[in-house]
């Protein structure tokens, strides 16, 4: 079954995807992520963020001046990239295009230096349907170009599924949290909330980058053992916050925090 794009654009429609990067766990994530991109992106690369929605990281990308293409499924995600780019003023965003990840038949092949993907390998509950992104991803990419998969390990998603299943039990039955825990794919039966996911197992998004032409750069968790405990780092005396953050940092590349805490992220090069 592939993925139901309805259902994704309702769900970001009624979701403020800005205003979740503002929040204490998410600046945390923002930040990290825009560390590696910085260690990683050539001054002035041009850059595709797929899946980029409202427009965050493309902004920040701009600013640092790089040019950006704005790709993403939701029509209203991006009308409000539109406002938050002009709002900005920055010249570096160079369109912003209504796209499914899986086709990106809009681009010219090799015309990116870089692509980021913060969005659709959470969505894509098929295997065709992720296998065509990544082999998409692949094609528009310059030789040598890198991208950055972000996505959430299956023992991660069905961690935070129980947590959603003690405060909205009707999103998340036995029944559907058997088949996330077993296949990876979640299927929210209510409207409301979060409503299709995938949650692949260890090794198998650097498995299919692999098997798309891709070699491995690196591969971490971007919140790490932080993860959604922004509040709580806070309040800890600044001694122990600084070793908390030091060892966030130190223990973000161990197989045991990638697959338990939250968001990862694959960093890949495209072969010649």
């Amino acid at each position: 079954m592939e993925t139901n794009l309805d259902k994704v654009r309702a769900y970001y429609a009624s979701f403020d995807e800005w205003g979740r990067l503002d929040a204490p766990e998410g600046a945390r994530e923002l930040i990290r992520a825009l560390e590696i991109l910085a260690d990683n992106l050539a001054p002035g690369a041009r850059v595709l963020d797929l899946g980029g929605g409202p427009g965050r990281y493309a902004i920040e990308l701009a600013k640092r001046g790089h040019r950006v293409v704005l790709a993403d499924l939701s029509p209203g995600l991006l009308e409000v990239a539109r406002q938050r780019v002009a709002e900005a003023g920055v010249p570096g965003v160079e369109s912003l295009d209504v796209v499914h990840a899986a086709d990106l038949g809009r681009y010219a092949d090799g015309s990116f230096d870089a692509v980021i993907a913060f969005g659709p390998f959470y969505h894509l509950v098929a295997d065709a349907e992720r296998r065509r992104a990544a082999a998409e991803i692949h094609r528009v990419l310059a030789p040598h170009g890198q991208a950055f998969i972000a996505f959430i390990p299956r023992l991660a998603g069905v961690i935070a599924l129980i947590d959603r299943a003690a405060t909205r039990p009707a999103q998340v039955p036995d029944a559907v949290l058997r088949t996330a825990a077993d296949t990876g794919a979640f299927s929210n039966p209510t409207p409301s909330g979060f409503q299709e996911g995938y949650y692949p197992l260890p090794g198998e998004i650097e498995q299919l980058f692999v098997d798309s032409g891709f070699r491995v750069d690196d591969l971490l968790s971007l919140k790490s053992i932080a993860n959604d405990r922004a509040h709580q780092v806070a309040r800890l005396e600044p001694t122990v916050r600084a070793e908390v953050e030091r060892l966030a940092r130190a223990l973000c590349r161990r197989p045991e925090v990638i697959a338990t805490c939250g968001h990862a992220l694959l960093v890949a090069r495209r072969s010649p």
